[in-house]
């Protein structure tokens, strides 16, 4: 079994509150268009064991501008991991500008802000391909930025009335996430081993997009992690808000996906059962009860979606505590389910898919 790593502790949170009626999109051109960055350099010619920031073709933020990722191939490779960030949400101009409850939505994301986020892999040793603790020495790493707001599955752009300015918000993380995977298909088309690991708005991504990981290596070993993602139902106005204000992108074939939010983890178990899905869960994640606007803690939304959806999914495991932390991979070493099971051991059982990987709950 390869070890595990110092672990990845992140500052991203999921944050937002307050529906909102529906906007429509408005695909007319202003100059509040995006902004391509041109065509980008093909993966497989990009340096090895360095990170490159590479455009996606075709992909932009929330303020339109050219969406990149960072790229650190492994020469001779067949693993990849990719790290997908959080930062909120938001779907109207109070989330968007007033609150500011999405991270990156009105700003540029350039090499520079890349470099300081990506600092916090370098600094847990994911890209030190020397360390021999380290789990993913032998892979090629993609580093996933967030700035599009849409929890990494829109496809829209909007003209909220009210933004500063006259503001348009792309949500278009759908849009960046199958650009990546794409040409990160295209570089390594025969990989043994996926891995996606997101962290706050970025594991709900990792759950809405596993489709487009699974279909692009279906030969793969497609192992997911969600850190405080759990797909718990909003209220039915919001859910249809970020659904239309985001043009979420649901599976063609998972009527239910329109309704509900935790259909996406019975479509995918299904679709793909030789694949598998971590997910870490508090009971009073106090980030969660705000965006999902509960009066109280998770813990009735969360056992909830347990009962009725999770626990007879054989592709996915639970790790959940009583807690009110959010984002609690950072805590392995020390944090124990109620059964005493340590995360750090969970985690190497998701890592190597062996028995170690079972769920757990209070």
């Amino acid at each position: 079994m390869r070890p595990l790593s110092v672990p990845f502790v992140t500052a991203v949170l999921i944050a937002a509150s307050g529906a909102c009626a529906c906007a429509t999109p408005d695909p007319s051109p202003d100059a509040a268009a995006p902004r391509d960055a041109g065509p980008p350099p093909a993966w497989e010619t990009l340096p090895g064991n360095t990170w490159s920031f590479v455009p996606v073709p075709g992909a932009v933020c929330g303020n339109g501008s050219p969406y990149s990722v960072g790229v650190n191939p492994k020469p001779g490779a067949r693993e990849v991991l990719f790290i997908v960030m959080g930062g909120g949400a938001c779907w109207d101009a109070n989330t968007c500008f007033t609150r500011r409850a999405a991270t990156h939505i009105a700003e540029d994301y350039t090499r520079a802000t890349f470099d300081g986020e990506r600092a916090l892999v370098s600094r847990v040793g994911w890209d030190d391909r020397a360390a021999l603790t380290n789990p993913f020495r032998e892979a090629h790493l993609v580093f996933v930025p967030y700035c599009t707001g849409d929890l990494h599955a829109g496809d829209a752009a909007q003209a909220y009335p009210g933004a500063p300015g006259g503001a348009r918000v792309h949500h278009r993380g759908a849009v960046a996430t199958q650009g990546f995977i794409d040409a990160a298909r295209a570089a390594w088309p025969d990989l043994a081993a996926v891995r996606v690991i997101g962290f706050s708005a970025g594991g709900y991504g990792a759950q809405l997009n596993w489709g487009r990981y699974a279909e692009a290596w279906p030969a793969a070993d497609l192992a997911l992690l969600a850190d405080c993602a759990p797909l718990m139902q909003p209220p039915s106005a919001l859910y249809a808000t970020w659904r239309a204000n985001w043009a979420m992108q649901t599976p063609t074939d998972c009527a239910a996906c329109a309704t509900t939010l935790a259909a996406y983890d019975d479509h995918f178990d299904a679709r793909y059962p030789d694949s598998r899905l971590g997910l870490l869960a508090t009971t009073r994640d106090s980030v969660l009860a705000t965006f999902w606007q509960t009066a109280g803690p998770c813990a009735h939304s969360l056992t909830t979606l347990v009962d009725d959806h999770l626990a007879d999914n054989p592709t996915t495991r639970y790790f959940i505590v009583d807690s009110d932390a959010h984002v609690i991979f950072g805590a392995a070493f020390v944090l124990r389910a109620a059964d005493g099971t340590l995360l750090l051991d969970w985690l190497a059982g998701w890592l190597e898919n062996d028995a170690r990987f079972r769920s757990v709950r209070p």
